[in-house]
């Protein structure tokens, strides 16, 4: 396999749609669809799929892209979506580089097809029981992930968990050993879901400060936890040290400084000792998409932006953080773990994210098991 090439930029924007790895069928033409975009580099003409270093095919990025188009504001997004069929072999990773104007490559992802292939028993079971759970419509889809198609919100429903069980292993949690669980700003109950799946009989608390949210997981999902509306600031009704996880996915995002600082006080108040809690945030990358000139050169100074494009808590309200201004942000935790983009390995990701792009931290709770 060729060497990467030094690159100052940072890496391309890279989301792929399908096949999940419950999805996939070894032996059989797949069909692979997804986005990838140049940032601040080298613009991206293709994308190359190897197999063991073998170049298989090349594909064109020219397909049209309207939900990037709709919110990046550079470079032009508008038909950077691509789209190809593959047979796919269990016995073969492939690995999956963007293809530069410059002549050079950039692995962008790489597709574990072993790993499909080890865990078919258990893909295939948690695919079984996450169909059998009710999806919310549309409309309440696109409230919470940005988009109206359920059969990717779904998806997202397994491919998160293994994406969730990962990150833990990678910080030295054993996803097994977790059984009290809080989702905080829980949706429409996709992550939640996931945990359930797997049939351990965890206890699953689900907190949005959204009631018409709230009150389809009580009517759809009574099953998998208990359903409370929440408010915009803590603490909650709970007791202290109670949950071995707690998840903030795509909450940060939406809060003022103010507001993170005291749902970290109310995450160390609910944590067990040992305990674990999984936040995400917009990194550099989303800083370079969304924000404006002015806005990055204020986020390159001080490592944070808000964006008010609507009310706290709300889609239109945006936060960034860079790396550093995020672990002084965490510093009260015991330890930070930070993973760029949701990836819990080293190289190019070959996991599906639990929130896009977005960076994932782990923080540890300062107390330690008596």
């Amino acid at each position: 396999m060729s060497a990467e090439p030094a690159l100052s930029s940072p890496p391309p924007v890279f989301l792929l749609d399908e096949p999940h790895y419950h999805r996939v069928r070894l032996g059989e033409a797949n069909r692979f669809r997804g986005v990838a975009l140049a940032v601040d580099g080298p613009e991206l003409s293709g994308v190359t799929v190897h197999r063991e270093g073998i170049p298989l095919l090349e594909i064109g990025i020219d397909r049209p892209s309207p939900e990037l188009a709709s919110i990046v504001r550079s470079p032009p997004a508008d038909r950077r979506r691509f789209e190809f069929d593959l047979v796919v072999d269990g016995g073969a990773a492939y690995e999956i580089r963007g293809k530069l104007a410059d002549g050079g490559e950039r692995a962008l992802f790489l597709y574990d097809a072993p790993f499909a292939q080890r865990e078919r028993d258990r893909l295939s079971r948690l695919w079984t029981e996450a169909s059998r759970r009710p999806a919310p419509p549309p409309e309440l889809v696109e409230a919470t992930q940005g988009g109206r198609n359920v059969d990717a919100y779904r998806d997202s429903i397994v491919s998160g968990l293994i994406s969730l069980e990962s990150l833990l292993r990678a910080d030295g949690i054993a996803p097994e050993s977790v059984e009290d669980i809080l989702d905080v700003g829980c949706g429409t109950g996709r992550l939640l879901v996931g945990w359930s799946c797997d049939g351990r009989g965890r206890q699953l608390t689900g907190v949005d400060i959204d009631a018409q949210l709230v009150g389809w997981n009580r009517d759809h999902l009574h099953g998998v936890a208990r359903w409370e509306v929440g408010e915009l600031h803590p603490p909650l009704d709970l007791p202290d040290d109670r949950f071995d996880l707690v998840q903030l996915v795509s909450v940060f995002t939406h809060l003022p400084l103010s507001g993170q600082r005291e749902w970290l006080a109310e995450i160390r108040r609910l944590l067990r000792p040992g305990g674990a809690a999984i936040v995400t945030l917009h990194g550099d990358i989303y800083a370079s998409l969304l924000l404006d000139a002015a806005g990055r050169d204020s986020f390159q100074r001080s490592g944070y932006v808000e964006r008010p494009g609507g009310p706290e808590g709300g889609r239109g309200f945006a936060t960034f953080h860079s790396p550093g201004f995020a672990r002084e942000l965490f510093r009260d935790f015991g330890r930070v773990s930070w993973y760029p983009r949701g990836a819990p390995e080293h190289g190019p990701a070959r996991l599906f994210p639990i929130a896009s792009l977005q960076d994932v931290y782990v923080l540890r709770s300062s107390q330690t098991m008596s």
